[in-house]
C-alpha cells in the first residue's frame, strides 16, 4: 500500500468555499467600518479648519476663501507679532474643503464611493451631519 501525502482535489476546494464566504461576509463590514473613518477624518477637519478660521476672522473681519484638494493648510496670527499663533494642515486623499462665506464644506473626491458630503457654519459651528 501506498502512503498518501498532501491534500485531495475535494478538500481543497472546501477549504477554498469556507474561505469565500468568510471574506463575503467580512469584507462588506471593513469597507464600511473603513468609510465611516474617512467621514469622522472628514467633520474633525471640519472642526480645526472652524478653530482657524475664528481666529483669522477676529484679526481680519472676514473668513478666507479657498478650496483644497490633498493638502490643507492654514494659519492665523491673532496678535499680529509676525508668528503665528494657530496653525492647521493636514493631508486627505478623500475628501476636497471648500470655506466660501460663512459655510465649510468636506466633499468626496470623485471615484470615492459610499461618502458623505459635509458642511458647517464657521460663524455658529453648526452642521448637516
Amino acid at each position: 500500500m501506498r502512503k498518501r501525502k498532501g491534500f485531495t482535489l475535494m478538500e481543497l476546494i472546501i477549504v477554498v468555499i469556507i474561505i469565500a464566504i468568510l471574506a463575503a461576509i467580512g469584507l462588506p463590514q471593513f469597507f464600511k467600518a473603513a468609510g465611516k473613518a474617512k467621514e469622522s477624518k472628514a467633520k474633525s477637519n471640519l472642526g480645526h479648519i472652524r478653530q482657524v478660521e475664528l481666529a483669522i476672522d477676529s484679526t481680519q473681519g472676514s473668513f478666507t476663501t479657498f478650496a483644497a484638494t490633498q493638502t490643507v493648510a492654514l494659519n492665523a496670527d491673532i496678535d499680529t507679532d509676525g508668528v503665528n499663533d494657530i496653525e492647521v494642515s493636514f493631508y486627505d486623499y478623500d475628501y476636497t474643503y471648500t470655506v466660501a462665506g460663512n459655510l465649510a464644506t468636506a466633499t468626496p473626491v470623485a471615484g470615492r464611493v459610499g461618502l458623505g458630503t459635509f458642511t458647517m457654519n464657521l460663524r455658529t459651528g453648526v452642521t448637516n451631519w
